[in-house]
This record gives C-alpha cells, sequence and structure tokens, in this order.
C-alpha cells in the first residue's frame, strides 16, 4: 500500500478490519475505546506503510502489533484519568 493509495488502504481495510476490532475488543471491551483503537491502529498502519517488509512478516501480524500498541496507549490513558 503506497502512501496516498485509498484503494488499497480501503481494501486492507475491508480484509482485516474484523481482525483488529477483535483484538482490541479482546483487551478493552468498551464499544467506544474499541472502536478508538482500532482507527488508531489504521491510520498508523497509513502512516507507516512505506516501512512494512513483507519479508519480516505478515500483514496480518503488523496490523495485530499495531493494534496491540494502540490497545497499550489507550489503557495508560484511562489509567492516568482514574489517578
Amino acid at each position: 500500500m503506497s502512501v496516498g493509495d485509498e484503494g488499497a488502504f480501503r481494501e486492507l481495510l475491508a480484509r482485516f478490519r474484523s481482525t483488529v476490532y477483535a483484538t482490541a475488543y479482546a483487551a478493552l471491551l468498551d464499544p467506544e475505546h474499541v472502536e478508538a483503537a482500532v482507527a488508531d491502529a489504521f491510520q498508523e498502519a497509513r502512516r507507516t506503510a512505506t516501512r512494512f517488509l513483507d519479508t519480516r512478516g505478515t500483514v496480518s501480524g503488523w496490523l495485530t502489533h499495531l493494534t496491540r500498541l494502540c490497545i497499550a496507549s489507550r489503557q495508560r490513558i484511562r489509567r492516568s484519568k482514574a489517578s
């Protein structure tokens, strides 16, 4: 997916959104936080797409990694607001 390739980005969303959503939901449970984490993960995927090397892993694995980073960020934010 090259930067600015909307067709490729839509395809990425169509193919992997449910996987990313399930990963986020398993950790966050709150649909509002889940949707935010999913949006963050795909935004990060769009931003870093040119650095993805398929010789180092799968697209699914890359997106799962990005999703977990976004989950951790959301959890830190929730903890800091609770303190």
